[in-house]
């Protein structure tokens, strides 16, 4: 357990580090948006070990001092995020050489992710705009040591892993209600101080938690979320890291963008499934209204006139005839002679 006047001290200092750690973002620039994809995954285990994390996508940024920017982890960091049902996972991976001292965290490496909470907070620790939700980590406790969690306030006195909230550079404090976050940390290569390696920090917290002080980041599927990283190295100076001297994850380091990546916990795609059989047919509908009325067709009277005249007509047209065919025949029968003539 770390002493009182150890922990008042670095707090104050990390508070203003912190607060500088993305300062840059008070001032956007043009550069491209960096997106996290958070997909749903099931069977992480919190244990300083990144092998049940080979099928999940990282991306990768360069860390940046922002007190002295030419000082660089050029593609140092690989973030990658996944969640289930209940959790959130965080897991980063920072190419650095291996210190740890377990009687001193100073002489070792320290973490913190800062999340989001009101819309308006800047990731220099809420910039006064706003809350941040900060999970800060000195290691007090070994590499595969599961860190963290505390019912009774975001304080962890054994390990160093704390649960806090700021709203400004000068106001850093634990979290009143509870500690919910859990984690484990290891080093590709811990033969001895100073071996070059990547850390492994794997971090857990549950989607939502029993805050109702908006001091933790509550996360919700299909919503986009800031995020940010700060990295101490303990190779900063003989006496290991300073609270103004860290690394801070920058989403453009040729315009010095510190300001938020934006992490998306993205919903689980259902499948189509095969289209089915086609089904009966089905009963048949009532029959429809009866239509209106067609106009009055004629009487059978003028059907009748109608077809006498017809009748009358053709009557004409055969005694015309008829009478034209006696004509003929009476027209032969004067021409005809007894004898033809001489």
């Amino acid at each position: 357990m770390h002493s009182v006047g150890r922990r008042r001290a670095n707090g104050t200092a990390i508070a203003f580090l912190l607060g500088m750690v993305l300062m840059s973002a008070a001032f956007p620039s043009a550069s491209a948006e960096v997106t996290v994809s958070a997909g749903k995954f099931n069977g992480i285990v919190i244990d300083g070990f990144a092998d049940d994390w080979s099928a999940i996508p990282g991306t990768t940024l360069t860390l940046v001092r922002p007190l002295a920017t030419t000082e660089r982890l050029v593609n140092g960091l690989t973030l990658k995020v996944a969640y289930d049902d209940a959790n959130i996972y965080v897991l980063t991976l920072i190419q650095d050489d291996f210190d740890y001292n377990a009687t001193d965290h100073d002489f070792s490496a320290a973490l913190a992710v800062l999340w989001q909470i009101d819309a308006a907070a800047t990731p220099d620790m809420g910039g006064g705009l706003g809350n941040v939700d900060i999970w800060h980590w000195e290691l007090d406790c070994g590499p595969g040591y599961l860190s963290g969690f505390n019912l009774l306030s975001g304080n962890d006195p054994d390990c160093n892993l704390d649960d806090e909230w700021s709203n400004s550079t000068t106001n850093r404090r634990d979290d009143t209600r509870a500690n919910e976050v859990y984690g484990s940390w290891s080093h590709t290569n811990m033969a001895a101080p100073g071996s070059p390696g990547t850390w492994i920090f794997e971090m857990r917290r549950s989607l939502t938690t029993s805050d109702t002080l908006r001091h933790d980041r509550q996360f919700v599927v299909n919503q986009s979320v800031g995020m940010s990283i700060a990295y101490w190295d303990a190779d900063e100076t003989v006496l290991g890291w300073t609270p103004a001297g860290h690394y801070a994850s920058c989403r453009d380091p040729t315009t010095l963008d510190f300001s938020w990546i934006q992490v998306t916990l993205t919903p689980v795609a259902v499948p189509t499934g095969p289209v089915g059989p086609e089904g009966p047919e089905g009963p048949a509908g009532e029959a429809g209204p009866t239509g209106a009325q067609g106009p009055a067709g004629p009487t059978d009277a003028m059907l009748v006139g109608a077809a006498y005249a017809g009748l009358g007509l053709g009557l004409v047209g055969l005694l015309l005839g008829a009478g034209a065919m006696m004509g003929v025949r009476r027209s032969r029968t004067k021409e005809e002679p007894g004898t033809k003539p001489s």
